[in-house]
């Protein structure tokens, strides 16, 4: 019998719904906002989501929220994540600089601060609903649907 090899492309793992959050929240702030205004109950997942990009495994905060009604899983994610760097000299003789540099889960979407993912394997969800309901959060400067089928590394946003 001949062996058949499976390739990431081979799958649909557009299955879902994305929006995009502009926010300078911190992640669990923004979390709890949400929670209140949706009437949901997002929680910080045990792990990260770690991602490996170019030499070493980054970390960004994920939470998770399960809809019992409608068997959907959403996930809050934070799109940046700091990373500081201390080996950089400065100009002044004595002192080292700090260097920050942003990593990002969609490189595409870097303005984009938090996604929001909502599993939606039957292809009936209209994030406009959501995008209407957290627009009127003060604290979230924009918020709006992103097309799932456009992203560069769909890879990253497997969670589970």
């Amino acid at each position: 019998m001949k062996k058949k090899k499976f390739c990431l492309s081979d799958f649909d793992i557009c299955d879902f719904k994305l929006i995009g959050i502009h926010s300078q929240l911190e992640p669990h702030k923004l979390a709890y906002l949400i929670n209140s205004k949706l009437d949901i109950s997002f929680n910080r997942m045990e792990k990260d989501l770690d991602l490996k990009l170019t030499d070493k495994i980054v970390s960004f905060p994920i939470f998770e929220y399960f809809n019992q009604e409608w068997d959907t899983k959403s996930f809050l994610i934070c799109n940046k994540v700091n990373d500081q760097y201390m080996d950089v000299p400065s100009s002044n003789l004595f002192t080292e600089e700090d260097l920050v540099q942003v990593e990002y889960v969609l490189k595409d979407h870097k303005r984009v601060d938090y996604l929001m993912k909502i599993d939606d394997e039957l292809g009936i969800f209209d994030p406009q609903i959501i995008i209407n309901k957290l627009s009127s959060i003060t604290q979230i400067s924009m918020v709006y649907a992103i097309d799932s089928k456009k992203i560069k590394y769909p890879e990253h946003l497997i969670l589970e």
